[in-house]
């Protein structure tokens, strides 16, 4: 499914009325029809149920008027409390109005502190509340009233519909002001809105509804809405099953150069993802005096020993083996615990200069092009960069808040500039091309806010990227496998999860997405 900016939603509705006459007020109708459907579906049947609805002046409160009317009709006991200028109400939404006015539906504009008692009073009494104060134009902060009427809401402990998202939540990139309406549900037109998929906007989220409201298919399938969200049956298309006459020669071939004293965790649990998601051989490559830890820590990886410049530390000097060793693996992952030192840095940047592998570049690989990003381009391949956000601060020399307020058009920027493709992780992991398109994950949860889960998803991209698939479709897979990994191993509780457990729950997680 496609996700959605709040200009191309406008471009979207333009493009629905004028290209193909559809009207306003028969998409408001739409919506409102869908929304009484949910509040339905929230409250069971709609006899004597109380419901208050808060409306805007914009077209997100003609939504509610409509809403009111088939709610109404339903023999539900309807309330509206109008915020804002009534001289203001868009022509559509004026339109519904005055059919609710006709209805003698109960319509109260909140202008005197004796309204605001009265909204107490029906706020205590009410079995569900509907929300549609703001639309998709909203950004920045909340004046009063907004901010007291919806404190309202969320401190009445009430079922809460939000149509299109919850007021107070930014469209574009899920930021809440003051306060934000906590939905129980939201119903979101047309297409899901970035905010409501981003923290902390998707907090307030509730469950998600998405209806179309009669806008074509073509136009909300188009091309140029560059976000899609990743889901089963896409990532089920892109894994190709085992046949039964293979060898692990065929299975891919990943290299790992990582570890260095104090986080030989790091390129364990890399490694060790790689196997668990399918790779045949994978082989690690550390400096000298970490071989024996490793030679002992890991099984069924097979190690390398690499000079070193000082203990455990890498520099130039293990350059020329590790271009000859790359030539014998179809990928190779780097950075993952290598540690900062400048020889270190220095002989990351030259091996990514000069190898002709496929690059999976995580962690301390990343950092090594902080002040030198553009150095990036340098490379033979598209690389594939899995920053957490912190690191994405740190190579586009920005503070982590300003990545925040902006981080699917930051990432875009980024991808395009320095041709690779970047795997943005955080609460909702996003897989950014440099054409522009982004791909935003549906699994994962809290629990895998845990050290060394970035490890985990770094092998298992570097080992569906070997097996076969394209960079673009590696990364897309490796993120919802790692996320689905995370969701089976959450289920021995969440609050305990360790990056092992994601390890070890990948095999499942694989089996789940190839079942049909």
């Amino acid at each position: 499914m496609k996700v959605i900016t709040v200009a191309k939603m406008r471009e979207v509705d333009s493009a629905a009325m004028e290209q193909y006459g559809i009207p306003a007020v028969a998409l408001m109708e739409n919506a409102g029809t869908e929304a009484a459907k949910l509040v339905e579906k929230l409250v069971g049947n709609l006899k004597n149920k109380k419901i208050c609805i808060f409306s805007g002046s914009g077209n997100n409160g003609g939504d509610g008027f409509v809403a009111a009317r088939h709610l109404s009709n339903r023999g539900a006991r309807v309330k509206i409390f109008l915020l804002g200028n009534i001289d203001h109400i868009t022509d559509e939404a004026k339109i519904n109005l005055e059919i609710v006015e006709n209805m003698n539906i109960d319509i109260l504009q909140l202008v005197t502190e004796r309204d605001w008692d009265k909204v107490q009073v029906a706020l205590a009494f009410s079995d569900c509340l509907v929300d549609a104060l703001l639309g998709t134009g909203f950004k920045g902060n909340l004046t009063e009233p907004l901010e007291q009427i919806i404190q309202m809401i969320n401190n009445s402990g009430k079922k809460v519909l939000s149509i299109d998202l919850p007021s107070g939540v930014e469209a574009d990139t899920g930021n809440v002001a003051s306060v934000a309406v906590k939905a129980s549900m939201t119903l979101s037109l047309g297409l899901a809105k970035v905010g409501l998929l981003f923290y902390p906007g998707a907090q307030m989220t509730g469950e998600l509804f998405v209806d179309d409201i009669g806008i074509p298919s073509v136009l909300l399938e188009d091309s140029k809405i560059n976000q899609t969200l990743i889901d089963l049956e896409m990532v089920r298309r892109l894994l190709v099953k085992r046949s039964p006459d293979v060898h692990k020669g065929i299975c891919g071939r990943v290299l790992v150069i990582a570890g260095s004293p104090g986080l030989t965790g790091a390129a364990a649990l890399v490694t060790k993802a790689a196997l668990r998601s399918g790779a045949g051989v994978v082989t690690l490559a550390v400096a000298k005096s970490l071989h024996d830890i490793f030679e002992v820590k890991l099984t069924e990886v097979m190690t390398v020993s690499l000079p070193e410049i000082d203990t455990g530390i890498l520099g130039l000097s293990a350059l020329p083996k590790l271009l000859e060793l790359a030539q014998q693996y179809d990928v190779v992952e780097i950075g993952s615990g290598l540690g900062r030192n400048p020889a270190t840095v220095e002989l990351i940047q030259e091996f990514v200069r000069q190898t002709d592998r496929q690059l999976i570049l995580d962690a301390d690989a990343i950092n090594a092009y902080h002040g030198k990003a553009l150095s990036l381009k340098e490379a033979q391949i598209m690389p594939i960069l899995t920053p957490h956000l912190g690191e994405l601060a740190t190579l586009l020399n920005l503070s982590i808040e300003e990545i925040k307020e902006d981080l699917l058009e930051i990432s875009r920027r980024a991808a395009a500039e320095y041709n690779a493709i970047f795997v943005v992780k955080s609460a909702k992991t996003i897989v950014v091309y440099p054409d522009g398109n982004i791909y935003i994950t549906t699994t994962g949860n809290a629990g895998m806010a845990t050290a060394g889960s970035g490890d985990v998803l770094a092998g298992t991209i570097s080992a569906l990227s070997a097996q076969g698939l394209l960079s673009y479709t590696a990364a897309i897979a490796g993120v919802y496998l790692h996320g689905f990994a995370g969701d089976l191993a959450a289920r021995a509780g969440m609050s305990g999860i360790i990056a092992s457990d994601i390890v070890n729950a990948i095999p499942s997680a694989r089996f789940g997405i190839e079942a049909e």
